[in-house]
């Protein structure tokens, strides 16, 4: 048995370890990150900073401003270490979970703020647009829309499901529903008018939000894709056979059991169908008509015992040309053979899960099978490849119908034009002033420091970051930034993928086999010349003595294209001159032991994200 007095002095001793490790114990870790420079974007260096699994940047936006982005540390990641082939260095700074909380609120706080401002004038533009009847502007359409067609055969499974909804439409909300919601979203049409916008909306702060006003044109498109999608529910209009697919490669084949539990979420997500008819959002239109298109391409997948996926990218997805799939050849074969092994783990948890399939699921999948058909597709028709772009929501759109532009008298047009052009100027100014980018005083760096001076956080590493620029004067380059913190804090380098895999090969061939091969352009295995760089032979990114000797020779292949460069002029406008001129200019810094080239790496897939 202890004694009182020695069961006392433990229970002191166990306070005193809680007081002194618990805090250590709670810290979270802040990663001050650098990038160095490279060819191309942000050449001469980046810096974030890094909570956990998301990563804030500054980045210059067109107008000449610069403004807050927000992305998962993962993409940020993919895009600069391995697409850009750069090497992030890392800085980490402990903090408690107080005031981690605190500086990550601020970084939010200013990109909500920022987001509030950009859809103000978004919303002006949007109006605007849609007073002039321009019909090419992205934004005056209706989404989801294209994901059906008038002009073609239903399948069975389409014609016998559309008959289904409207029966348990009719059977829930009255046989006349339909006729009577149309004709009342064509009233609340043909009423709605232009109205000025409250000033407060229209002033601008660097420390405040701004109210968004639900506009006359958001009001308007919302009503004609209600009154569209209704009126498609009438005909039973079917899916748009360009929009959806059917892979045919064994393992999308479904099974009695699967095809089951598919008739169950089939179900539930025409239960979601009949609420959304009555929901109060005034944009439901464009979701219900995702919502419908999805019912479709699976009632057609439930009849012929095999996925049917709707089409999810987007209308700008960044294509290659066969040309370059050709290039790129062995690359997207590989790609497209990783994911369907791992659309082949997603169908079996899809289906041997203990919950329903739930929505968020089947997106995912459908979105992976969209990356994996589209290579499958390209590769074997020989045609170019959408290698980016694909969502986990499809939103098909269609421009507005000429006959559905809001008709308006010339004086109410001509005021209304007048009034959004003076709103898009006044917002515009505003815009420049509070945000205008500057290389040297606001720029990637200065902005993460103003934003963690601003957050008045009490803690000695909080304001060792932000007095940066204060305390040096090259704090304001990326560079400079990261080399004035301070050498208390732990530091790392996130090789780029060419060190990754070249520090793979080291560990399993010979080495200097390796460095032969490796070290130039021409036999490089993972490199392959694009129009991201300019013309170079020998990567000097890793060669730092040997860096003058291979920078000579980048020099002297760069001034030769160039030569040949002048004859073409007349016949490539002088793509390659200029492809010679940028490459003399990226190797002369490597005379002097510098580098800023490193060969990026066009159309790599992720690597494996774990949970």
């Amino acid at each position: 048995m202890l004694s009182k007095k020695n069961l006392i002095s433990r229970i002191l001793l166990s306070t005193v370890f809680c007081l002194l490790f618990i805090p250590s114990l709670n810290a979270k870790p802040l990663h001050y990150l650098y990038i160095n420079a490279r060819e191309g974007s942000a050449s001469g260096g980046h810096t974030a900073l890094r909570f956990e699994n998301e990563t804030y940047h500054f980045q210059h936006h067109d107008g000449g401003i610069i403004r807050l982005i927000r992305q998962t540390s993962f993409d940020f990641d993919f895009q600069y270490r391995y697409l850009d082939n750069r090497t992030l260095h890392q800085a980490t700074v402990e903090l408690t979970d107080l005031h981690y909380k605190q500086l990550r609120n601020s970084f939010n706080h200013l990109l909500l703020q920022q987001k509030q401002q950009d859809d103000l004038l978004k919303e002006i533009r949007l109006n605007i647009a849609l007073l002039n009847k321009q019909t090419q502007y992205p934004q005056i359409s209706i989404k989801g829309a294209g994901l059906l067609a008038n002009n073609t055969n239903p399948h069975n499974a389409e014609t016998s499901t559309t008959l289904s909804l409207q029966q348990q439409i009719t059977q829930k909300y009255g046989a006349h529903f339909l006729a009577e919601q149309i004709q009342q979203v064509q009233n609340e049409l043909s009423s709605l008018q232009p109205l000025p916008w409250l000033e407060d909306s229209l002033q601008l702060s660097d420390n405040s939000f701004v109210p968004v006003p639900y506009s006359f044109a958001s009001q308007y498109l919302g009503a004609v894709s209600k009154m569209l999608f209704l009126q498609a529910i009438q005909k039973g209009t079917p899916l748009n056979i360009h929009q959806y697919f059917t892979p045919e490669h064994p393992g999308f084949t479904l099974s009695q059991s699967e095809l089951e539990q598919l008739t169950v979420f089939k179900n539930t997500l025409i239960n979601n169908l009949l609420s959304l008819l009555k929901s109060q959002r005034p944009d439901w239109g464009n979701a219900a008509f995702t919502l419908y298109a999805r019912i479709l391409s699976i009632s057609i997948a439930i009849d012929s015992g095999s996925f049917v996926f709707l089409d999810s990218f987007i209308a700008d997805s960044f294509s290659i040309p066969y040309t370059e799939v050709e290039t790129y050849k062995a690359l997207l074969q590989a790609q497209k053979n990783n994911a369907l092994t791992r659309i082949i783990q997603e169908k079996d948890q899809l289906f041997t899960a203990p919950q329903p399939i739930s929505e968020k699921d089947y997106s995912r999948l459908e979105m992976l099978s969209n990356y994996y058909y589209e290579r499958e597709r390209g590769l074997s028709e020989n045609s170019s490849i959408r290698v980016s772009g694909e969502q986990r929501l499809p939103e098909k759109s269609v421009p507005l119908p000429d006959h559905l532009f809001p008709e308006l008298t010339p004086q109410q047009s001509g005021e209304t034009l007048s009034r959004l052009e003076y709103y898009q100027t006044h917002v515009t100014q505003q815009m420049q002033s509070l945000y205008r980018y500057s290389l040297f005083t606001r720029n990637c760096v200065t902005e993460i420091l103003d934003t963690v001076n601003k957050a008045n956080i009490a803690d000695k590493n909080i304001e060792g970051i932000g007095k940066l620029a204060q305390d040096n004067l090259i704090a304001f380059i990326p560079f400079g930034s990261f080399h004035s913190l301070s050498t208390d804090y732990p530091r790392q380098a996130l090789p780029s993928f060419r060190q990754q895999q070249l520090a793979k090969m080291y560990q399993e061939e010979n080495s200097t086999k390796v460095f032969l091969r490796e070290s130039n352009t021409l036999s490089a295995s993972q490199y392959k010349f694009n129009d991201q760089d300019s013309i170079f032979l020998f990567f000097t990114d890793n060669e730092t003595w040997l860096r003058p000797i291979f920078g000579s020779f980048n020099l002297l292949t760069a001034a030769t294209i160039s030569i040949y460069g002048s004859f073409t002029l007349p016949f490539d406008s002088g793509k390659t001159l200029k492809n010679g001129a940028m490459g003399i200019l990226m190797s002369l810094p490597e005379l002097a032991f510098f580098n800023i080239r490193k060969g990026s790496y066009k159309h790599l897939a992720p690597p494996m994200q774990t949970e």
